[in-house]
């Protein structure tokens, strides 16, 4: 009987061929793998803040701080009244994504984009704002302070500009232009910190300031 070796050959082939994509496929999925890897190994940090501090009222000082390390979420109020009672509230840290939504609020509300505001309207309150990331590597923080959001958001006055030229006659050698400063993403921010957290948290939190002003 003759040998064919042609069906052999075709054997031989397609073994290399699943050989050869069991090969491909192993080295795609390591690296897929690795790169996994990298990313979970890379620390990720949220960090917010916001500081109340008040000449008037039994509540001198109130902080709001929210930490993300990690996926990891802590929150915490701290307050103190005038006789120097201090409390705290915090909230046990979880697996969860609030302060990550907390920080996705804060930054479509504009946190980024806002500065460090003259006293105006009611300057016995004042707000301090605190913001940091860090992600793949990269990392920005952003501090500014404002009296009254109120203020801001509802009347904010007006920027004046004045431009002198002395090409023009005498009518019309000042000119004088104004904008507007109405800028309502300061309450924004305000209340992005004030309303955080879970209802129990909030409660805790209002349980604390009424303590507070009652000097209790």
């Amino acid at each position: 009987m003759r040998f064919k070796p042609v069906p052999v050959l075709v054997f031989l082939g397609f073994l290399a061929a699943i050989g050869l994509a069991a090969l491909l496929f192993a080295a795609r999925e390591s690296a897929r793998y690795a790169a996994t890897r990298r990313v979970a190994a890379t620390p990720s940090a949220i960090r917010l803040g916001m500081t109340i501090r008040r000449t008037k009222g039994p509540i001198a000082e109130e902080d709001y701080l929210m930490d993300d390390i990690d996926g990891l979420s802590t929150s915490e109020y701290r307050a103190v009244n005038r006789k120097g009672t201090v409390i705290k509230v915090e909230a046990l840290p979880r697996e969860t994504t609030d302060v990550a939504f907390l920080f996705d609020k804060l930054v479509s509300d504009g946190i980024w984009d806002l500065r460090n505001k003259p006293p105006r309207g009611d300057t016995s309150t004042t707000y301090s704002v605190h913001i940091y990331q860090l992600t793949n590597g990269q990392h920005g923080s952003r501090d500014f302070a404002f009296t009254d959001p109120h203020f801001w958001a509802t009347s904010g006055g007006h920027e004046f500009k004045i431009h002198l030229d002395k090409n023009k006659p005498v009518p019309d050698l000042l000119h004088m232009s104004s904008t507007s400063l109405i800028e309502p993403r300061y309450a924004k921010i305000v209340s992005d910190f004030t309303n955080f957290g879970t209802p129990a948290f909030r409660a805790r939190i209002v349980a604390t300031q009424a303590r507070l002003r009652s000097g209790s």
